[in-house]
């Protein structure tokens, strides 16, 4: 697999298994790649919905953990996780799951604990 893939270790969260930075990355850095997927007809906790109305999985991207206030952000066309802002080593790797979802199979009370969190995602 043709894959770039940043220093990244799991780690169990609040909300289970999450994504965390071993090293520091800066704004604009490719965190994940995700070229290669397992294309899904049916939305689930796991999956990314494509514009397209098809549902991505990736293993590494199915890690990472939701915000209100993300690190990343989602570049579908390029499918690559971005660093939107300096992510320091030890801290989560998150994106804003309703940048990509039209609905959720699972709903779920956020636990991001940013001042403007949005409380029910879904």
């Amino acid at each position: 697999m043709n894959r770039r893939l940043s220093p990244l270790f799991l780690k169990e969260d609040a909300t289970g298994q999450a994504l965390f930075a071993s090293r520091t990355y800066r704004p604009g850095e490719i965190v994940v790649d995700f070229v290669e997927v397992e294309w899904r007809p049916k939305r689930d906790r796991y999956t990314v919905e494509h514009p397209s109305g098809l549902h991505l999985y990736d293993q590494v991207l199915a890690s990472v953990s939701h915000s209100c206030d993300p690190n990343c952000q989602i570049d579908l066309q390029g499918r690559v996780l971005v660093a939107l802002k300096t992510i320091a080593a030890g801290e989560p790797i998150s994106f804003d799951y309703q940048t990509t979802e039209r609905r959720f199979a699972h709903p779920f009370d956020c636990l991001c604990g940013f001042s403007g969190c949005r409380g029910r995602i879904g």
